[in-house]
This record gives structure tokens, sequence and C-alpha cells, in this order.
């Protein structure tokens, strides 16, 4: 499949590019930038055609799927235009800010006969499954309550897009949301009640960092935190009547060479499982597998939908 890559951003040129070159049966054709950075995009990883705006490269014929790494309040637009184009479309998290905008981005695909998933990638890695099958096993008897913590700190003295309020800037739509999506991802559960609380930059108007409680429909307790003030944490916890399971390094196992650490701990034990997973490359194939073989995504976009119902909530919440 012919890719397209419709900005310039970092996660795009550190991460995604790197993974898209990896995966079986892709190839990278085009690059656009507004920045005028495409072309030195085009010449480190050998992408043989730029352009200079994101409809030039939507008329390329031979650009088949596009991925989007826009800021996040321009992610609708641009998904809708590439499947007007005919471009099947990877967009970044979050892939908007509430239902009723995904709902359209989704029904613009697929009325223009194309495929498109948001960027959570890391439930492409096998550790998630992993967890899920421990859980049924009985590993650590009845869920009680879900721990989820993601977190970096960055310097703030020079502008940064994350602190921008304007274009879905804060610390829960950067990293918080991984908490709400992962939890939701394991228990497959409805959530009944929302609280939140944060930290809000009297400078910018963003949450710099905030905790989240939830309570499913089974009564099983969430709890959230995210941050841009503290130091580099990516891990969530199920904690059940009898043991804890721990995933070490939940969200980006691929610092870690791709390897996903998961300790149980009860009342036989401990016990340490080392799962394996390229989660972008294999986020990249998952898609074009499907779209090769005519399979559904509709189990991602209802994950997307409900996430965001969550998220949509929090954020009011952090307003009051």
């Amino acid at each position: 499949m012919k890719w397209g890559i419709m900005g310039a951003a970092n996660i795009a040129k550190k991460i995604v590019i790197p993974a898209i070159q990896r995966a079986e049966g892709a190839e990278i054709v085009a690059v656009a930038s507004l920045s005028g950075k495409e072309k030195e995009v085009a010449e480190t990883f050998d992408i043989p055609t730029t352009y200079e705006s994101y409809e030039a490269l939507l008329a390329d014929e031979e650009v088949e799927a596009v991925y989007i790494p826009l800021p996040n309040h321009l992610h609708k637009e641009w998904t809708i235009k590439a499947a007007e184009a005919g471009k099947h479309v990877i967009c970044e998290k979050p892939a908007a800010f509430n239902r009723k905008d995904v709902e359209e981005m989704i029904a613009a695909c697929s009325s223009n006969g194309v495929y498109f998933l948001e960027a959570f990638m890391y439930q492409f890695h096998p550790q998630h499954e992993k967890v899920k099958q421990l859980i049924e096993n009985g590993a650590v008897g009845d869920v009680a309550m879900i721990r989820a913590s993601f977190s970096f700190f960055f310097d703030r003295s020079n502008y940064n897009i994350r602190l921008d309020a304007e274009k879905g800037g804060g610390s829960l739509w950067d990293v918080g949301c991984y908490g709400v999506h992962s939890a939701l991802n394991i228990m497959d559960e409805d959530v009944k009640d929302i609280q939140v609380t944060g930290k809000i930059d009297p400078k910018y108007g963003v949450d710099t960092t905030a905790a989240a409680s939830l309570r499913l429909a089974n009564d099983v307790v969430v709890q959230i935190d995210c941050s841009f003030d503290a130091t580099f944490r990516n891990e969530y916890q199920v904690v059940g009547s009898d043991g804890v399971i721990t995933v070490h390094d939940a969200y980006r196992p691929d610092r870690m060479d791709h390897q996903g650490k998961i300790t149980v701990a009860n009342s036989d034990g401990e016990e340490t499982y080392v799962e394996e997973g390229d989660q972008y490359r294999l986020q990249v194939e998952n898609f074009m597998s499907a779209i090769r073989d005519g399979g559904s995504l509709e189990s991602y976009h209802q994950s997307t939908l409900k996430y965001l119902d969550v998220m949509e909530k929090l954020q009011q919440g952090l307003k009051q």
C-alpha cells in the first residue's frame, strides 16, 4: 500500500514514518508539510515526492492511504478531506474532541469507501491481550480497581503545542486519554460515574496535571493520573481480590525494545511475563490487513466513541 504523510510532526519523524517503513507491504511515496520541512523529511527517509500543501498530496493518485499527525484541532477537517479524496486514513489521537465530530469523520470515510483508524497504537501490543487472559483465568481474583499513570516532564520556556488550549492542549488530551482508553479496553464496561480534578496552568489555561476517577457498570473503580509536571511513567495496574497485575511499560514498550513486561503478584507468589511486539508497525499492518481482506474496524470505532464520551465529561469537569 502506498502511503502519504500529512505533516512533519515529531511523532511522524521519530516514530511513525520508520514504523510504516518497517511494515510489510507498505511504502511511503509522498510527504507534505506547510512548514517547509517536507524536503528534509523526504531526504531523511528516502521519500520520492514532496508537496507544499496537503491538498496537493491528496490529489496524488498514487497515494492510497494517509497518516495524519496534524495538531488535534485539524484532525476532523483533514480526515474528511482525505476521505473525499478516496484515501484511507490513520489519524493521530485524539481523533476529535467529541462524539459528534468523530461520527462525522467515520461517516465520511464510510460513504467514500475508505477505512479510518484512530492511532491508539498501544492497543496493538500483545501484552494487553495477555492481561485480559490473566484476568479471565482468575490470576488476581475478582477485579476491584484499575490504576493507570502516564506522565512526563518538559521545559516550558519555549512554545509547545501541548500547552495550546485552542489546539486541544493539556495533559488529559495528550496522555491521560491512554488511561481512559486502556481501562475501557480491558474491562469492556460502560461508565456510570465520573470525577476529575486538576492543576490548570494560569498562563496557558490547560491542565498540566490531572487525576480522574471512574466507576464502571460492574462497580470496578478506575483511577487515572496524568501530568506534564512529573517524571516519565507509563503503567497500569489491575487490582483484584487475590493479587495485582502490573503492566510496566503499558503505552510505550517501544522504548524498551518493544518488550512489554507484566508482573503478576498473588497468593501463589510473583510471576513475570514478557510479551514482544512492535506496536506502531502492528497498527499499520492490522489497518492494511483489514483493507485488503475487507475486514471491519467497527470495534475500534466504538472504542474511540466510548472513550471520547468520557473525555468530554472530564474536560467539562475541569472547567467547573
